[in-house]
């Protein structure tokens, strides 16, 4: 069954549009070949910006492509329209990080088949939830599967997420103990 992590755009009020075309991007996981999502600047995570700045009700669009022969999105536009009475300053774009913005609204976007559907896949998918599930890697007793590190890896790679930052953090894991998991993934051919 597909499952669609689209929940917390949803609730920030912002939309998307999907291309009809898909790639697999990786065994189960499947992404529209163009991305289109706009929204209220101030609904954005990590946005911090108040009405006299002109942010409320200013909306930012961006349009993403799927690149098949590069394997991963580029940002084809970026549109930014000041609330009314407002106008496009300096201060107003320098809180615009676009490829953030494709960062949480891209790998929402993915097709996830049942058998791809890993508490690691879910929490770099939808890292939103992270905070309702015990650490992947971080505590006593609980282990990392290679096969997730490189499936995160790969999906952080299309999205164009630092894949060791990806890995990084999906896990609970340091830096240098990202990097040797991710040597074993590669030694493994998952990468």
């Amino acid at each position: 069954m597909p499952i669609t992590p689209e929940t917390d755009i949803e609730e920030r009020g912002w939309s998307i549009d999907l291309g009809s075309d898909s790639y697999v991007v990786h065994p189960g996981v499947s992404a529209p070949a163009t991305v289109r999502a706009w929204g209220q600047l101030t609904n954005l995570p990590g946005v911090q910006g108040s009405e006299s700045d002109g942010w409320d009700g200013s909306v930012l669009e961006v349009e993403a492509h799927l690149e098949d022969a590069r394997g991963s999105y580029r940002l084809r536009r970026v549109t930014v329209t000041a609330a009314h009475g407002a106008e496009v300053s300096g201060t107003l774009l320098r809180a615009v990080a676009p490829l953030s913005v494709m960062r949480w609204v891209l790998p929402r976007t993915f097709q996830l088949d049942g058998d791809a559907l890993s508490d690691a896949v879910v929490a770099f998918v939808a890292p939103e939830f992270r905070q309702y599930r015990p650490p992947l890697g971080g505590g006593k007793g609980s282990s990392v599967d290679v096969a997730d590190v490189g499936t995160v890896y790969r999906l952080a790679s299309v999205v164009r997420y630092p894949p060791a930052k990806a890995v990084a953090e999906t896990f609970g894991l340091h830096a240098r103990t990202a990097t040797n998991w991710i040597v074993r993934a590669r030694e493994a051919n998952l990468l």
